[in-house]
């Protein structure tokens, strides 16, 4: 029973998180799966999103990609934890045509200090899923102090 109360503290403080990121926002950008190291994040297409050519722009997919897989890190640690990334590398497998957004983070590693994820971007056109981006991505781990009275003697 409390571990299913601290996972569901735990999920909450990701989406209030979540909430307080203005490029989200801007984005329209919405938590559509959230469980311990895995985070999907959704936003619709739009035609401000899109480069020179149509295809939506690399920046937005980067930009979800990595809220994505720090919110997956985040679901795995401490309460009151933070992540700040280091690293992230992204390849683009195929233009981004599609009305859904998707972008997906996935925990390989969680350390003291560091985490790993895997990073995948889907575009949903016609009903079915296309993974046009795929990457990697480190996070800096800033975990809350503890507090003088719960040190250990």
């Amino acid at each position: 029973m409390r571990s299913s109360r601290v996972a569901k503290d735990k999920f909450s403080a990701v989406k209030e998180s979540f909430r307080r990121q203005g490029i989200m926002r801007l984005l329209g950008a919405r938590i559509s799966r959230l469980n311990a190291g895995i985070v999907e994040i959704s936003a619709s297409n739009r035609s401000e999103f899109s480069q020179q050519d149509g295809f939506v722009h690399a920046g937005v997919l980067v930009s979800l990609a990595d809220s994505a897989g720090g919110y997956a890190v985040v679901s795995m640690l401490p309460m009151g934890s933070r992540v700040l990334s280091v690293e992230l590398k992204m390849n683009f497998l195929k233009p981004a045509i599609g009305d859904v957004i998707r972008a997906r983070g996935k925990v390989r590693k969680v350390g003291r200090t560091i985490a790993v994820c895997e990073l995948d971007v889907g575009m949903r056109s016609r009903a079915s899923w296309t993974t046009c981006a795929w990457g990697s991505q480190t996070v800096y781990c800033v975990r809350p102090r503890e507090e003088p009275d719960s040190v250990p003697a």
